[in-house]
């Protein structure tokens, strides 16, 4: 086994993990949790439940239980469709909207302050060294082990 790699596989778990530990503050600066946000963006003007929570990797349940609390707080709303009688669109209202922009503003922001930390980096490079990571990772079998 080849320490660099697992080291470097190990760093990206640590990551993940702040990456979704910040996505979650981010979210909050709006309001919201990092669930919501990403449900809200991956749906923008319509999208099914099933269709959200395959793009993003999820339960459809799970993504259900957010969409019903969404449209509980006004942030988006179902409509029916016409294709599918059970599978109803989820809209984002014009509030949700506006709660998806101010996250994405305070994004922004903190993707600036990350990157006057980080310094010197080649962004582009390791975005494509993570993509090819996920596609080697993503083609592999899966394994009982």
């Amino acid at each position: 086994m080849n320490a660099d790699a697992d080291g470097t596989l190990h760093a990206i778990f640590e990551v993940n993990r702040l990456l979704r530990d910040a996505g979650e503050r981010v979210s909050a600066a709006a309001g919201q949790t990092h669930s919501r946000r990403m449900i809200l963006q991956v749906a923008g003007d319509r999208a099914t439940v099933p269709d959200i929570a395959r793009r993003l990797g999820l339960q459809r349940q799970s993504v259900q239980r957010v969409a019903d609390d969404l449209v509980e707080a006004g942030l988006a709303r179902y409509e029916d469709n016409p294709r599918h009688r059970r599978s109803r669109f989820l809209v984002t209202t014009a509030a949700g909207k506006s709660a998806l922009a101010a996250i994405q503003r305070a994004h922004r922001d903190w993707v600036a302050d990350l990157e006057a930390t980080v310094g010197d980096l080649d962004w582009a490079r390791l975005g494509a060294d993570l993509d090819r990571i996920a596609r080697a990772v993503g083609n592999r079998p899966r394994s009982a082990g």
